[in-house]
């Protein structure tokens, strides 16, 4: 008997977009799916009707709606709860994945009780009509610090929309930002994906046709209005704030002989981030 896998899907204002996630959601070759949508108090009913309309097409199809905005971050969280299955993953509402995608991530987790989640190829959407395969990581190491080393140096978060063991994925956590990032959620997911980096492997599928397939155009209610200096020195705050929730995390899970290996390794990723965002900031000046 197949296990029952838990597809999240949060949405809030976008009903066109919404349709062509469901669509990829629909088009599954698996056989035991559970679909939830949370929208995030979008008013009318333009996203209902959108939903509605996949009723026939997924058996097992949930539709939250919000009274009020609880915010990104606790939409994603609230879907995580409210699933019944195994395995679970979110998909944007933006985005889609491949027919085989969720049969394919199973049987991977299903061949290694070991392993915490199982990742598909990343292709980057430039427009409707094309797009690239990107480099996408994995860290199948037995070793949990070998891991978390290499997680913390490419700080890599595409296989957020992997398929990750239930259980794990909620056992991860992102308690929020220092100031003057209180309150951001910008890249929460490094943090929150290195507890699943530590309780286990990370595989990914051999097969190139297995695809989460992110379509990064569309408009981003995360996008800053804010200045390019004040731009600069937010990003760079949040990333030292990130690198130590890193330091954090791993002094629970390891002994402490190996946080000076994860602290230097952090520092040198620092640095090389630092490096490449003022390289960046001086090309777009020239």
């Amino acid at each position: 008997m197949k296990p029952l896998v838990t597809i999240g899907i949060p949405t809030f204002d976008r009903p066109r977009l919404l349709a062509r996630s469901l669509e990829a959601a629909a088009a599954q070759d698996y056989p035991d799916l559970e679909v939830l949508v949370a929208d995030n108090a979008t008013t009318g009913e333009a996203t209902r009707r959108v939903v509605e309309m996949y009723r026939s097409n997924i058996p097992r199809l949930t539709f939250f709606q919000h009274d009020e905005n609880i915010g990104p971050l606790a939409n994603f969280r609230f879907l995580l709860e409210a699933a019944h299955g195994r395995y679970f993953m979110w998909l944007a509402d933006d985005d889609e994945i491949s027919a085989n995608y969720v049969s394919s991530l199973v049987e991977l987790l299903e061949a290694d009780l070991r392993a915490s989640t199982a990742a598909a190829h990343w292709k980057l959407m430039r427009n409707e009509q094309s797009g690239e395969l990107m480099p996408t990581s994995s860290y199948p190491q037995r070793s949990a610090l070998v891991r978390a080393l290499r997680f913390i140096w490419r700080s890599d978060d595409a296989f957020f929309y992997a398929l990750h063991r239930t259980d794990v994925l909620r056992q991860a956590s992102f308690g929020g930002y220092w100031w003057p990032n209180r309150g951001v959620t910008l890249n929460w997911a490094y943090v929150y994906l290195l507890d699943v980096v530590l309780r286990g492997p990370v595989l990914m599928a051999a097969d190139a046709s297995v695809q989460f397939i992110n379509h990064d155009y569309t408009p981003k209610a995360y996008a800053s209005k804010d200045g390019r200096l004040v731009r600069m020195a937010s990003t760079i705050c949040r990333r030292l704030n990130v690198h130590y929730l890193y330091w954090v995390k791993c002094a629970r899970y390891l002994t402490p002989l190996a946080l000076p290996l994860v602290v230097g390794t952090s520092l040198l990723s620092l640095l090389r981030e630092v490096a490449a965002f003022g390289i960046r900031g001086v090309r777009r000046l020239s």
